[in-house]
């Protein structure tokens, strides 16, 4: 659609250039827009963005949570991902073609290089990262930017989610075999535990999640949304990739997630986290 302020009548178009012109923030008006239940959150955003432009007051694109572009192809710098399903609650997609097989290769020779150590959670009240019964699996945090080539999919994952590189985690690699699994967890830092306070601090809440998987097993290890009745099994070099939050920035309890035990082969994942604001 060429006008997208147009797209639910002149009411709408109204009421979004006169709210520019009384000075409303931008992120306000498009919670207000959303809250209606009429809007979609790409067509409130072009809407809301045409309005800002008119009013002379452009700006970055308002966006409230890291986000992919509708089409069923999306190319980010000549690299091609296929979406090949999307839910709407929770917002989340599976992804095809994220990594080409040599970007694969190449990250599970550098992470195996570097070594694998057994996983953590974070406890509830230290926020240090601990052993426990409900993470069975092996790996290694990178720093960002620590090779060209990590920077090189940093940059992708962030022109794909439509999100600043600054405002992410460095990338995680995790090594399943047979039998081992993630048991259901949020992503999201619970701000009744004392322990999230030292994760919120360096960047805020976690906002997104992309699961790349570099192997992907024979049979199991799917990514499952129990709460949601999801369960996304990507190709080697795909991905599944959700938000953690709503669009009002609460955490979505329908994120609870778990990676399935392997049945059969191996599954090495590599998890990029993006927060609310610049990670240090």
């Amino acid at each position: 659609m060429t006008d997208p302020l147009g797209r639910h009548g002149e009411s709408w178009r109204g009421w979004i250039l006169e709210n520019i012109d009384r000075g409303c923030a931008p992120r306000d008006m498009l919670l207000r827009m959303l809250s209606d239940g009429v809007w979609t959150e790409s067509d409130a955003q072009a809407a809301l963005n045409q309005g800002l432009e008119q009013k002379g007051r452009a700006a970055p694109p308002v966006q409230l949570l890291p986000a992919l572009s509708p089409d069923r192809h999306i190319s980010v710098d000549g690299h091609v991902v296929e979406v090949f399903g999307r839910s709407r609650t929770p917002c989340a997609a599976m992804l095809g073609q994220v990594l080409s097989a040599d970007e694969c290769d190449a990250l599970l020779d550098y992470a195996f290089s570097r070594g694998l150590k057994q996983s953590g959670v974070v406890d509830q009240q230290s926020g240090d990262s601990v052993q426990h019964r409900e993470r069975t699996s092996t790996g290694v945090f990178f720093t960002r930017a620590e090779t060209p080539l990590i920077a090189a999919i940093e940059q992708r994952l962030s022109k794909l989610t439509n999100w600043p590189i600054t405002h992410a985690e460095g990338l995680q690699v995790l090594h399943y075999q047979i039998g081992q699994e993630y048991k259901p967890h949020n992503d999201w830092f619970d701000t009744r535990h004392h322990g999230s306070a030292l994760h919120l601090a360096r960047g805020g809440q976690r906002v997104a999640t992309t699961v790349m998987y570099l192997l992907a097993p024979e049979q199991g290890g799917a990514t499952t949304f129990p709460q949601a009745g999801l369960e996304f099994s990507p190709p080697r070099g795909g991905a599944v990739f959700f938000r953690n939050l709503t669009v009002n920035g609460q955490p979505d309890p329908l994120t609870l997630h778990a990676g399935a035990p392997v049945e059969r082969g191996r599954k090495v994942v590599m998890t990029y986290w993006q927060r609310e604001q610049e990670f240090r």
